[in-house]
């Protein structure tokens, strides 16, 4: 998680409405002779008590059958199938404390089919006119308070390299576009979480289809225990006050060669002055989301076009006032525009240089600028 989300984020209603009409059929289910209307909540709308969306939408009821269908014989172990996803809703628990055993159900039957569950309510149930009404709310809605809360960025707070969405004029929440929402524990891995509120941000397509996909944030690829960073409240976990980022230009016999349509010879991004706690998280992070290795080369390739298209510069001592004043505080719009804050670290790191070092980077851009053939780079360099 690179930036903080506000305190007051709020989770999703209709995730909170759909787990908790899974909570209430599993503690009904406990004592039940046969599956029935009578598993699920009723809602007064309007001047009628109506049925939970779940009985009442064929198709999600189906799923519920299939769950009911594989649940334990005694009602026995029915409570203990309901006390292990009940006493498991403190989510965020389970990013920091290792040694919390994650829940686990002993049927492989059950838990697929409650996978096959909580994927339809995530997929189909949760869009529903009947489900939106019940729940007092929607996603559209709730996309647009988190976007509000937070400062009105459009940013996505995993990677800040892109925007989450874009929305349009005159548009009420619901016909706004809106970001995909990542299962922070993936569904397939971790079905009792499937439908939970606290397990959905919002997120950009490259973090949440590309990078993450299915990967697990909890457990390496052995199976072992590990530290992530959980974004949303209570904990709120970020790492973007740690973060350097160094470049090495390219030495200009390489340039003067043909090397020259990337510039720079690495970028490196860093966390070196993060606590050790903090590391293993960025570790899960950048794992799972790849955001240095796309930062890194983002920055490589497009290092002098950025610096001549922010700086402006005329020449050498306006390029040093400018990249002074370019990394003096952080610009206003550091948490909604993409790739802002990364390059401030980026002109952070080069206002810390020795003269040579900006005098050739000047040289390079400047360069650049007036796309000289490969010929002219002797004597531009002075080589």
């Amino acid at each position: 998680m690179l930036f903080p989300l506000h305190r007051n984020t709020p989770r999703c209603v209709v995730f909170e409405f759909l787990n908790s009409e899974l909570l209430h059929f599993l503690r009904a289910s406990i004592t039940s002779v046969s599956f029935s209307q009578d598993l699920f909540s009723s809602h007064d709308i309007g001047n009628a008590r109506v049925p939970s969306v779940c009985w009442s939408n064929i198709p999600t009821q189906n799923k519920f059958r299939a769950v009911w269908n594989n649940l334990p014989q005694r009602a026995q172990e029915r409570q203990r199938v309901y006390d292990i996803i009940h006493s498991s809703q403190d989510i965020d628990a389970y990013f920091d404390d290792t040694a919390k055993e994650l829940p686990q159900l002993n049927s492989p039957e059950l838990s697929e089919a409650l996978k096959d569950l909580t994927i339809h309510l995530f997929t189909r149930t949760k869009d529903l006119e009947g489900t939106k009404t019940q729940a007092n709310g929607s996603i559209g809605q709730h996309f647009q308070q988190f976007i509000h809360v937070n400062n009105d960025s459009e940013l996505c707070p995993l990677c800040g390299t892109a925007r989450l969405s874009q929305n349009r004029a005159h548009l009420g929440p619901e016909d706004q576009w809106r970001a995909d929402y990542d299962h922070l524990l993936c569904k397939d891995r971790y079905p009792i979480f499937g439908a939970h509120p606290g397990n959905f941000i919002p997120t950009c397509h490259i973090c949440n289809s590309k990078a993450k996909g299915a990967r697990d944030l909890l457990r390496e690829k052995d199976g072992h225990r590990r530290r992530a960073f959980y974004p949303l409240p209570p904990s709120q976990d970020f790492c973007y006050q740690y973060l350097l980022i160094e470049v090495t230009p390219k030495v200009v016999e390489d340039l003067v060669n043909g090397e020259w349509e990337e510039p720079l010879s690495e970028t490196v991004v860093s966390f070196e002055s993060a606590p050790q706690i903090v590391k293993e998280k960025i570790e899960v992070w950048d794992e799972v989301y790849k955001v240095v290795s796309r930062v890194e080369h983002h920055i490589t390739t497009y290092l002098c076009e950025r610096v001549a298209s922010d700086l402006r510069a005329m020449d050498y001592a306006d390029f040093r006032a400018q990249l002074s004043r370019f990394s003096a505080e952080a610009p206003a719009d550091w948490r909604s525009m993409e790739w802002r804050f990364w390059w401030h670290r980026v002109y952070e790191y080069l206002n810390r240089q020795n003269e040579p070092f900006l005098q050739d980077l000047w040289s390079l851009i400047d360069w650049k600028q007036k796309q000289v053939s490969d010929q002219e780079m002797s004597s531009t360099f002075d080589f």
